[in-house]
């Protein structure tokens, strides 16, 4: 029953799903990693893009930080757009705001690398490495969440956040 309602989340959240994946190969592009496959709507638990493996450590970290803030502020700008329109474009636009927050975290693969190079970085000197580790934990206790809802919540608490004078 639960991965029907995950499926089903994912379709409603389709915005955000495309998003994720332009989002993701955008930040590739920007960072000189090539990419093998996109799939804009990756309903099943297929990523949403393929990607060769990052060989520095800073590129791996762009690569799970970026697309989470961009669409973090993509979100909240949704928001504050619906905040001055009509009460319907206004729940069009919390939807919308909602439907993108909720694919803003990295997934667990790109959490893993980050966890196994900045161990490595740290191991060969590079203390700036350790900043990784509590962004990987992040990762995986939002993955893990993902089952009580973190991620449609963490929209929700984006747009209350920016709610303010919000007509709805």
């Amino acid at each position: 029953m639960g991965i029907i309602i995950g499926y089903l989340v994912r379709i409603v959240t389709f915005p955000g799903l495309i998003l994720d994946a332009l989002i993701n190969k955008a930040t590739c592009n920007f960072l000189n990693i090539k990419v093998l496959k996109v799939n804009y709507l990756s309903v099943g638990a297929s990523e949403a893009v393929v990607h060769e493996k990052p060989e520095r450590y800073s590129t791996v970290f762009s690569i799970a930080i970026i697309p989470f803030v961009a669409i973090s502020l993509i979100a909240i700008f949704i928001f504050y757009i619906g905040k001055n329109l009509t009460p319907a474009i206004g729940l069009l636009c919390i939807w919308l705001g909602i439907s993108v927050a909720a694919h803003a975290f990295p997934n667990t693969k790109i959490g893993g690398l980050l966890w196994s190079m900045s161990i490595k970085e740290i191991k060969e000197g590079n203390y700036l490495a350790i900043i990784g580790l509590p962004l990987v934990i992040v990762i995986f206790v939002a993955r893990i969440l993902h089952v009580l809802w973190l991620d449609i919540i963490y929209g929700v608490v984006l747009f209350f956040l920016v709610k303010g004078g919000y007509k709805i």
